[in-house]
């Protein structure tokens, strides 16, 4: 039943279109991207960890210091002259956010909305590409008028509809049906 409605109708021209895998796809990967980018936002959180923490500290001291005077009864004399510098690296690795990363419950909760958009879009791209076969079926037995008008456009909007939703998967078919609409509404 479905492959007769999927095939175009008797005596129409045979239009390569997309068939509705590929168009619950398109509409799925339009909506919120793929899904194999879901699983490698977790594995890079996680393995993010395994790279250190590095901090670097560095300091210079020069110190001069004159001292005159008299010690114990003494004259005292001394010139102290002093430099130091110090240098420190310090590297960390925080091995608990290698086994569950503090991210990782948030981008859980990225996914499982991205999921839903997901199959959100390709439920309703499902019902708008069956509903647009039955059109195109239905509109293949309406004789020539202002019925077949309303129908040739009916479809219009459903391929409209489609091509939106799928990122222009159906943007041929949709130039072909607006002349169809144009040329109909001229000869009335």
């Amino acid at each position: 039943m479905w492959a007769a409605l999927a095939a175009p109708p008797s005596g129409a021209e045979d239009f390569s279109e997309p068939r509705l895998a590929e168009v619950q796809a398109a509409a799925a990967r339009k909506a919120a991207g793929e899904a194999a980018d879901d699983a490698s936002r977790t594995s890079r959180a996680r393995n993010a960890h395994w790279a250190p923490v590095v901090r670097g500290q560095a300091g210079w001291k020069d110190d001069v210091r004159s001292r005159r005077g008299e010690f114990r009864l003494a004259p005292l004399i001394e010139d102290d002259t002093g430099a130091a510098r110090a240098w420190a690296v310090m590297v960390t690795w925080d091995f608990s956010q290698v086994i569950y990363a503090r991210e990782e419950s948030q981008i859980a909760l990225a996914h499982s909305h991205l999921a839903r958009l997901r199959r959100e879009a390709a439920e309703r791209a499902g019902v708008l590409w069956v509903d647009r076969v039955r059109a195109r079926v239905a509109l293949a037995g309406i004789p020539p008028g202002t019925r077949r008008l309303e129908a040739q456009l009916e479809m219009l909007r459903l391929t409209a509809e489609l091509d939106a939703l799928t990122g222009g998967l159906f943007r041929d078919a949709l130039a072909r049906e607006e002349r169809t609409c144009t040329d109909l509404e001229e000869k009335k």
